[in-house]
């Protein structure tokens, strides 16, 4: 037989045209497997189906806690019954107080503001000096008993006069002064006389509900009318 020689055109031709065809075989193989579904029999066994795993179980490798041993019991000597046993004893200190020792009691003793003649300001007494009836009082009593000076009536002489003077323990008027510049004609002098004239009268001030010595100051007033 003669073996048929095809041209190398037309073996060229048909290249493209095998390749389309396993291209097409190799999509309906893919398409097929993505399609393709159990029966429900064989999903259904397949749920049944248990994986038996072999268990590896674990020893315990805590090793439990040996309670310590017991200490060794103490060594006793043995002593023969002529031998005597020196045992220490402590000291006991003789604390016994006898019945004769007196017992010094503490008395606290209070303490007792010391008396002085120091002579307080209004605003360092607990409670100051006061006249009958207050200040009103005293005003009243300075008006009633107030004398006006012949010779500054004379001379038109008119004005105040600042007595400063301290009220005592025993309520009487001692160290009388004259403050500022004198005026004259027997002003200063009706002053301190008419301030004299309360000595006695007062109620002296406290300080911790005790008398003391208190200063004052007071304007006696000299007016014509």
């Amino acid at each position: 037989m003669e073996v048929k020689k095809y041209s190398k055109p037309e073996v060229k031709n048909k290249r493209v045209d095998f390749f389309l065809a396993g291209l097409t075989v190799a999509l309906a193989c893919v398409l097929f497997a993505f399609t393709y579904r159990l029966p429900a029999e064989e999903v259904k066994q397949l749920e049944n189906v248990v994986l038996e795993e072999d268990l590896v179980v674990m020893e315990n490798t805590v090793q439990e806690k040996k309670p310590p041993p017991p200490p060794p019991p103490p060594e006793i000597e043995v002593v023969e019954d002529d031998e005597e046993i020196e045992e220490e004893q402590p000291e006991i200190e003789d604390n016994e107080i006898d019945q004769d020792t007196e017992m010094e009691e503490y008395e606290q003793e209070e303490e007792e503001p010391e008396e002085t003649n120091e002579v307080f300001e209004i605003f360092d007494v607990s409670e100051k000096a006061t006249f009958p009836g207050g200040e009103e009082g005293l005003q009243r009593f300075l008006a009633e008993n107030t004398s006006f000076p012949p010779m500054a009536l004379e001379n038109d002489q008119q004005g105040t006069i600042n007595v400063m003077f301290v009220v005592d323990k025993q309520g009487k008027v001692k160290n009388i002064q004259i403050l500022g510049k004198k005026k004259g004609f027997g002003l200063e002098d009706e002053a301190i006389r008419v301030i004299k004239a309360t000595s006695g009268m007062w109620k002296p001030a406290k300080q911790r509900d005790k008398a003391v010595n208190m200063r004052f100051r007071i304007p006696v007033k000299f007016q014509i009318f």
